[in-house]
């Protein structure tokens, strides 16, 4: 493995994707529009105060980002800004200065309807609708700079509206309106010193923005324009818009990674027309790479590294094998690895995935080896986090304890006891606690145990657990009893590039054990820690992290 894991901070991808999105939008055409000074402007002899100088890393992105919305606008027959429509799921309002609905995107729309105004469409609270009011006069009588922004807080925790003065050019004149966007914000002190650290500023430089948006809310003080010049933004309103975009990304991000919020799931039908659902993680870009969870703990290990695969620009789809979650469970007689090849080729279909990376984990280790060799150079590569491929005897699972080696040994030698033992598991996880399911797989005095006990992993495994116990644990069972039987070994396409990441204090699935299953296996490379054990997805995450990169980045040389 060759590169370096650099996750620290917020990444210039990560930032300028937030500025695409958030620049390139409908109802903000009336940039294009242009139209005589207002009053405030012209009292002060049309002269502007000289701009700082901005990232020009940033400059740059939001310059090309308005040339492709200009794009568009024309494209789309330059529309007025009381006709553009928004298909979308965004919240914005177009006001005359009488304060008359002269446009809005279809949601603002389906909400205003039936209502008594605007503000109490809105659903702003008494003192912001006031000052809606009061601007909407002020902007009537001319009395305000095309560069005012006005914030109002709503009744809704976590919602607030960008409110400024739009230009409507028409055969009768120049006329002005106000445009409402809805924005969601949730102060996060960690998100905002990494979005202030992007901008190339310091956090204390956010606290303008900290103060209306957090506080009853009111005009946006002039120090934030001037924030805004040194971030390369062309003004406060695209400043606010951003910096709400990329704080509600990070926080949801944060919450993500220490199991407060599961990752956005969605369900299809894969060939044989079985209910499959999976999770999405990282970023909404990037090198795809499709996570094969292990028996245990399902996405949790890689659910806590949210944050870093935003960061480094991997987009992950983690589907739920069948049984598992929201997935329909195996029919009878069908075959684990390839219902299992189905369901990632339907992702595949679905997402449009071109040559996504697999990684797999302990138990998903057979299944990410079966998919790779029946998919061919659909396959970027392989990343295996302490592979565990098959039971056989006694010997590869005497490092488990309690239900989990009972399970193991009714695999071997009792499978008619399973379904049984697996009620008993059931009941165990609801008493003993989710951090039961890594507990098992640690030996007792081991400085992994003593790693997890520091670990705040409690919310994330009890997400693993319902996961686990869904369906009554009907995945676990048809993995269980794959593993088993073991699968013959399947050499990997050529091209591939296969890294199988194993710790050398596994007691579950020795080293010795994962060397004689790669043997055979050409183009695959054993990375062994000597450090870790059965859990180094979870005490070290940055070799797991590092082994994606090297995955990606020789993607393009097995083409």
């Amino acid at each position: 493995m060759t590169l370096l894991y650099r996750a620290q901070a917020m990444s210039q991808e990560q930032v300028a994707a937030a500025i695409y999105e958030t620049m390139i939008r409908p109802e903000q055409f009336d940039r294009f529009f242009s139209g005589p000074p207002a009053a405030g402007e012209a009292a002060a002899g049309g002269q502007m105060p000289q701009r700082p100088r901005g990232a020009p890393v940033l400059r740059s992105h939001f310059a090309r980002a308005a040339e492709i919305q200009e794009q568009q606008w024309e494209q789309a027959g330059r529309p007025h800004p009381s006709s553009c429509c928004s298909m979308g799921s965004r919240f914005w309002l177009l006001a005359g200065t009488r304060g008359r609905l002269q446009n809005a995107s279809q949601r603002a729309a389906g909400q205003i309807e039936g209502r008594g105004g605007l503000a109490a469409a809105m659903g702003l609270t008494r003192a912001a609708a006031g000052r809606w009011h009061t601007f909407l006069k002020q902007v009537r009588r001319g009395v305000f700079s095309w560069q005012d922004v006005l914030v109002l807080r709503t009744r809704r925790p976590g919602e607030r509206f960008l409110c400024r003065p739009v230009r409507l050019d028409t055969a009768g004149g120049t006329a002005v309106a106000v445009m409402a966007e809805l924005l969601e914000w949730e102060w996060n002190g960690e998100a905002a010193g990494q979005v202030a650290a992007a901008f190339g500023l310091r956090k204390a430089d956010l606290k303008p923005l900290k103060a209306v948006l957090s506080g009853p809310g009111g005009r946006v003080a002039g120090g934030l324009q001037q924030a805004a010049a040194r971030a390369g933004a062309p003004g406060a309103a695209e400043l606010i818009r951003l910096t709400a975009f990329l704080m509600t990304e990070c926080t949801r991000d944060l919450k993500i990674a220490r199991g407060e919020l599961l990752p956005p799931a969605e369900e299809f039908q894969d060939t044989s027309g079985q209910r499959c659902q999976y999770f999405r993680l990282g970023s909404e870009t990037g090198q795809p790479v499709v996570f094969v969870h292990g028996l245990l703990d399902g996405i949790a290990p890689l659910q806590r590294l949210q944050p870093q695969l935003r960061m480094l620009g991997f987009r992950v789809y983690a589907p739920m094998r069948a049984g598992y979650g929201g997935s329909a469970p195996l029919p009878r007689g069908q075959d684990p690895a390839d219902a299992f090849v189905r369901q990632l080729e339907g992702l595949m279909h679905r997402e449009n995935l071109q040559r996504p990376v697999l990684l797999s984990h302990r138990g998903g280790a057979l299944y990410g080896c079966r998919a790779a060799n029946r998919l061919h150079q659909r396959i970027a590569g392989l990343v295996a986090v302490a592979p565990n491929c098959s039971i056989t005897s006694t010997r590869q699972f005497s490092g488990l304890r309690g239900y989990a080696w009972l399970a193991a040994a009714c695999a071997a030698r009792a499978n008619w006891l399973l379904p049984v033992l697996m009620k008993g598991w059931s009941a165990a996880l609801r008493w003993y606690g989710p951090k039961a399911l890594l507990r098992f797989q640690t030996a007792r005095g081991s400085r992994e145990r003593a790693l997890l006990h520091k670990m705040a992993l409690l919310p994330l495994l009890q997400q693993s657990q319902a996961l686990f116990l869904q369906q009554g644990g009907a995945g676990f069972l048809t993995d269980v009893q794959m593993m088993r039987r073991g699968v013959p070994k399947l050499p990997l396409p050529r091209g591939t590039r296969a890294v199988f990441l194993h710790g050398g204090e596994d007691h579950v699935a020795p080293l010795r054990d994962v060397r004689d299953a790669l043997n055979g296996l050409g183009g695959a490379q054993l990375c062994v820690s000597q450090e870790a054990g059965a859990l180094v997805f979870y005490t070290f995450p940055e070799l797991v992290l590092t082994a994606l990169q090297d995955c990606a980045a020789a993607a393009p040389d097995a083409c």
